[in-house]
């Protein structure tokens, strides 16, 4: 049925009810509906047809109309719950308020008495206080009258309606009163009966602003017709003359009942004409009647002006999806962000959000996922959103997860469309893997339905197998020569081609498993080979050379031409070779396209092979520029590519027949994996060498769609993945991805389709926000005068009080007070591990292994780009503040004084600099005595800096002014380290060839002592001073070593493995090194091990206060350990790629992880502690 022509009794989307049919109004006809769900009435104001003749009318009225939804709750003003499309048609949805509205409260009514003037006061009062909440939200009504002020039954008003006269007007309707429309209903975005002299005088044509003076002329009609029991004229600029009239009659006891005289004064004042004399300020307005009503009634008016409410992350997140669906993402996305900073857990938010980003591409499935169930895992008790996670594992394919956690979901609408697309779906096949290959899997091919592979080994070994059958129903034995190069099979799964790297290439029936034909005595290698279904074979080789075969007619190759090299050559002389990697042909092989690559550069060229020409190329320009094309994957039947290269953020899928890109996305692919593409281009699927993943990308969007992990299935742990071995069938059903052992894993892929519903937090009204919002502000300022008295264990019972408010348990202002108060006591435990946000840098913003440093108060960090530019960064928002001009070199060092506003970089291009961060320039340039320099390290306070150049000299610089003092030969070679003690006293460096480490007085350049390294280098976190600068821990595999620096002994060591960082607790009391699949956490006083944690950690840090250990491990996920107790407090969701670095900051209440896309994560800890027992309430 259309929108808006539903009857009493429909169910509209299967979720409201209609419960009436109320009025054909301005904006058309209003519904009141009950939301089946939360068995709550809303007001569905559906617009008239004629409002929208086109989809841009619709487009202007949504966005005027998400005016209303943009507001802030208040008891006075009817809530919109959100704005949502239907059919295409922008619907209203608003809360609903029984009792009508003004205009039929007043209707043929006079006030008999000082009692029902008071309540007409009352009604004015609280009016103008819900348009006054309006105005400071910036909107301005512009259709005030009696009709959009809606009355509760125990006398509330609120008004209603607003952005709507300007979204009709938006939407084209017309300024002109059409004939018999009475002066009483609005059109043209205003009602004349109550219009202003302004309006009026746009209405004829007058380019003017309407302002806040244009609603208190509005008000004060009325407020004149609470008084007069209908409309006191039919044009509104007509009010002045009407109410002297009125007033005159009302002094001769007929007409208008008589209104106190301050508000005739009152009302006189606000129909000024010029709306620059007339009053604006309808909070003031209110007040003055406020004032009139208690001289009325002799006591001082009852209400008080009620504050307005910000939403809750449940609100905020409703209007994201209003603003969503209205078109305007970049509003929605700072919506959710704003949820997001409310409560970074809450449910609702939690998933739209995430879902949101993940079709957009900028996050993964298993982020998806991660974010859900981390929000689970931190609400505990109060979590109710596993149906929601059902939904986004349904949408991601993971169907028999999704049907554990849908099965005792509630029968709302989306949740009943998730069940009933589980059981459309057939049952999940779990993955299988087949072995056979004695050495690794070099070549991998698969037919279009899905049920027939080709693999190739390197040791020579051919085998077709039974995908559904999980066997291999051949082992083919063919000539002599060596590994597998290329395989392919027809696109009907009858015909194979092998290519071997020394020997023919072979043609072959696979249904018997017989060879039929041979090729040999090629000039060159072949390197890749398709077949089509009619049996045609096409070649590529190491010269670039790409030919025609067809078996049965002999051994004859067409040539259909070569590849051009990587660069242009001059006239008469040979291109570079360049070897072709790729071939696919279109089943009738009139098309081909082949991919050639040759140091790191990429071409593609569609071939022609009737006429035995190009027909489209994409390659280097002849200016030698990058086309950004260095990865290419090609659909089996060569109709589509996916194209991506090193230094883009996005990649391209592009039609090679007709020359066309259809689709621009981004480009998430780690671009050291290899990638086959399905027959249509509308599914990818990746996995590379040392993976233990292959991924399934949605390329209409550039979205992973989902990520299947590889169980261990041979010596390999966890089944890495096989450098370049993947494949996909050309239906998208099947996926082929080889491991390290031989073996060949077999992925259904998930349908694609379905689409997980959004999902719409039952709203809270004004009052409830309201008097939740007091409570708690009333405990946040009990808990802050308790900490002036020194009582900290009673502000603590108040804080405590304060989580369990709804809505408010993860509240900012919470959380900083918490944290405030519990700063320098003993953490207890952790209440909660907060995801603040995901930084992703793209290509240039961050270096490849991101390089920052953050300051000691916790305020600002410092990046290091790709580009060379170093980037200042807000912490706890991830807001980019500035950029400093000047470039370097992509920056390895990054520094930042405690004291000063200094910061020191070292980069890779041999320079150094100083950086001011108050003026955002670069200061000073720090040189190294012979040639460039490789490492550098400042002193806590930003007076001294010492750099170590590539001819093993050292130079102290003294920093303001910039001035080096001392320069001091200390190695053989490269310095490889450099380290400063925290008051500058004393300096440690490194030798990259010599392998000593020496130890310096920086006052004399006195060498105090040296020592030899172990076998592996020093890392960037490998050496550390003691606060005191007494001892020195240097951190040297196989061993890390503790020396006493004045004396040169050396106190302890402990074993290290594998990984060269050394995290130390702030008193450098506590430290932690990497074991034998764990890590060691030792005292660093006595030298002692004090436990061992049970994790493999790639990266690892640990608290400041020596208490907690943050470690990364080869599954990307971080987990947080307790010190005291050895056991994991709590599992972080993971990171999409290897993680390469973590780092608490020096208030232990953040840590950054960085990872390899790069990006930044700034994680937020909520500690418990032990205040102790509370005194007094």
């Amino acid at each position: 049925m259309a929108v808006g022509n539903w009857r009493r009794g429909e169910i509209v989307l299967g979720r409201y009810e209609v419960l009436d049919v109320l009025d054909n109004g301005g904006m058309g006809l209003v519904f009141r509906v009950r939301h089946r769900d939360w068995q709550t009435d809303l007001a569905l104001k559906v617009p008239r047809p004629e409002l929208l003749r086109v989809p841009a009318d619709g487009d202007a009225f949504a966005a005027e109309a998400g005016t209303w939804a943009g507001l802030d709750p208040h008891p006075h003003v009817v809530n919109c719950v959100y704005v949502r499309r239907i059919d295409g048609s922008p619907c209203v949805f608003a809360e609903w308020v029984d009792g009508g509205n003004l205009a039929e409260r007043v209707r043929g009514r006079r006030p008999q008495g000082g009692g029902e003037t008071a309540r007409l006061l009352d009604l004015a009062v609280q009016i103008a206080w819900g348009i006054a909440h309006a105005h400071r939200g910036g909107v301005v009504h512009q259709d005030i009258k009696p009709a959009n002020v809606m009355v509760t039954g125990d006398g509330i008003a609120k008004v209603s309606d607003f952005g709507l006269a300007n979204a009709r007007a938006a939407a084209g309707e017309s300024a002109v009163a059409p004939p018999g429309v009475s002066l009483f209903a609005g059109y043209g975005g205003m009602t004349p009966a109550y219009c202003s002299p302004e309006q009026a005088e746009a209405r004829a044509g007058a380019r003017l602003a309407m302002t806040r003076a244009t609603d208190v002329w509005s008000w004060a009609l009325c407020v004149l017709e609470m008084f007069t029991g209908g409309p006191p004229c039919r044009l509104g600029q007509s009010a002045p003359e009407v109410f002297e009239v009125l007033v005159e009659a009302a002094s001769r006891g007929s007409g208008v009942a008589a209104m106190p005289r301050a508000l005739v004064d009152l009302l006189r004042r606000c129909f000024t004409l010029d709306p620059a004399a007339r009053p604006h300020d309808l909070d003031g307005l209110a007040a003055e009647v406020a004032a009139i009503h208690a001289d009325t009634v002799g006591e001082p008016y009852p209400r008080a002006r009620p504050a307005g409410t910000r939403l809750l992350a449940d609100g905020l997140s409703n209007r994201a999806l209003s603003l969503l669906d209205l078109g305007r993402e970049e509003e929605a996305e700072l919506m959710w962000r704003e949820a997001a900073g409310v409560d970074p857990h809450h449910p609702s938010a939690v998933h739209n959000w995430a879902l949101y980003r993940w079709r957009r591409g900028r996050i993964g499935d298993t982020e998806v996922v991660s974010a859900l169930r981390a929000a689970r895992t931190v609400r505990g008790g109060r979590w109710d959103g596993d149906p929601l996670l059902g939904l986004a594992q349904l949408e991601r394919g993971a169907d028999d997860e999704a049907r554990a956690l849908l099965a005792d979901a509630p029968g709302t609408p989306e949740f009943e469309a998730g069940r009933r697309e589980l059981a459309r779906r057939p049952a999940a096949v779990a993955p299988l893997r087949v072995s056979g290959h004695r050495g690794g899997v070099s070549a991998l091919a698969v037919d279009g339905a899905g049920t027939v592979a080709l693999s190739g080994g390197a040791e020579g070994c051919v085998r077709v197998w039974d995908l559904p059958g999980g066997r291999c129903r051949h082992e083919l034995s063919g000539a002599r020569g060596g590994r597998i190069v290329s395989v392919a099979v027809s696109a009907d799964g009858r015909y194979g081609v092998v290519a071997r790297r020394d020997g023919p290439v072979e043609w072959w029936d696979l249904a018997t498993g017989t060879p039929r034909y041979r090729l040999t005595d090629r000039p060159a290698r072949v390197t890749a080979v398709a077949v089509t279904s009619r049996g045609v074979c096409f070649l590529g080789d190491e010269q670039g050379l790409v030919g025609r075969w067809e078996p049965g007619a002999g051994p004859a190759v067409r040539e259909l031409g070569r590849h051009g090299g990587t660069r242009t050559v001059a006239a008469g002389t040979a291109p570079d070779p360049c070897a072709v990697t790729h071939v696919a042909a279109g089943q009738d092989g009139a098309v081909v396209v082949s991919v050639a690559e040759r140091g790191g550069l990429t071409s593609v060229y569609v071939w022609d092979t009737a006429l035995g020409r190009v027909r489209h190329r994409l390659e280097r320009s002849a200016d030698l520029r990058l086309t950004g094309l260095d990865r290419v994957a090609l659909s089996p039947d060569g109709g589509y590519a996916l194209l991506t290269g090193r230094f883009g953020s996005e990649a391209r899928i592009w039609a090679a027949h007709d020359d066309r890109v259809r689709d621009t996305v981004p480009d998430s692919i780690d671009p050291h994996v290899a990638v086959a593409l399905s027959a249509d281009g509308t599914i990818a699927v990746s996995g590379g060498t040392g993976g233990h993943t292959a991924r399934v990308w949605e390329t209409g969007s550039g979205r992973c769609l989902r990520t299947f992990a590889l169980p261990s299935g041979g010596s390999t742990p966890g089944g890495m993945v096989s450098s370049g071995r993947v494949a996909v069938s050309g239906d998208a059903s099947t996926a082929v991805v080889a491991d390290q052992d031989g073996g060949l894993w077999v992925h259904r892929l998930p349908p694609t389709g379905f689409r997980a519903a959004w999902s719409y937090a039952r709203p809270r009204s004004a009052a409830d926000l309201g008097d939740t919002a007091s409570q708690f502000r009333e405990l946040l300022d009990g808990a802050e005068r308790r900490v002036a008295d020194g009582r900290t264990a009673d502000a603590a019972r108040l804080l405590r009080t304060a989580r369990s408010l709804p809505g408010f348990e993860r509240h900012p202002e919470l959380r900083a007070a918490w944290a405030a108060l519990g700063r320098g006591r003993e953490r207890t435990g952790v209440l909660a591990v907060l995801r603040r946000y995901d930084m992703r840098g793209g290509t240039w913003t961050f270096t490849p292994r991101v390089t920052l440093a953050v300051e000691s108060d916790g305020d600002v960090m410092i990046t290091g780009g790709g580009d060379g530019a170093l980037r200042v960064w807000e912490l706890q928002s991830g807001r980019g503040m500035f950029a400093f001009p000047d470039r370097a070199g992509k920056p390895h060092t990054v520094l930042i004084a405690d004291d000063e506003p200094t910061a020191v970089t070292a980069d890779w291009s041999g320079t150094a600099f100083v950086w001011d961060l108050e003026g955002g320039v670069r200061r000073d340039a720090l040189l190294g005595k012979h040639g460039r320099v490789k490492c550098v390290a400042m002193s806590a306070d930003g007076r001294y800096a010492l750099v170590g150049d590539e001819g093993g000299a050292l130079v102290l610089w003294r920093l303001r002014p910039a001035a080096a003092v001392r320069v001091t030969a200390a190695h053989t070679g490269p310095v490889s380290r450099v380290a400063l003690s925290r008051d500058g006293r004393y300096a440690v460096s490194t030798g990259h060839q010599d392998r000593i480490a020496r130890v310096w007085r920086t006052a004399t350049g006195e060498e105090l002592f040296s020592f030899p390294l172990g076998t592996m280098p020093v890392g960037p976190r490998g050496m550390r001073f003691s606060p005191d600068g007494e001892r020195l821990y240097v951190n040297a595999q196989p061993v890390m070593t503790c020396w006493e620096v004045p004396t040169g002994r050396g106190l302890f060591s402990v074993e290290v493995s594998y990984r060269d960082t050394l995290a130390m607790s702030a008193d450098c009391r506590v430290g932690v090194t990497s074991g034998v699949g764990c890590l060691v956490v030792w005292d660093a006083v006595r030298g002692r091990t004090i436990r061992e944690l049970p994790h493999s950690a790639v990266a690892f840090d640990i608290s400041p206060d020596g208490g907690y250990v943050l470690s990364a491990g080869y599954d990307h996920t971080l987990r947080l350990w307790d010190v005291r107790t050895g056991r994991c407090a709590h599992v972080l969701d993971g990171h999409p790629r290897r993680i390469m670095d973590v780092l608490f900051t020096a208030d232990g209440r953040n840590a950054l992880s960085t990872d390899a896309r790069p990006a930044i994560r700034l994680w937020e800890f909520d500690w418990d502690h032990d205040f102790g027992p509370a005194v007094s309430p």
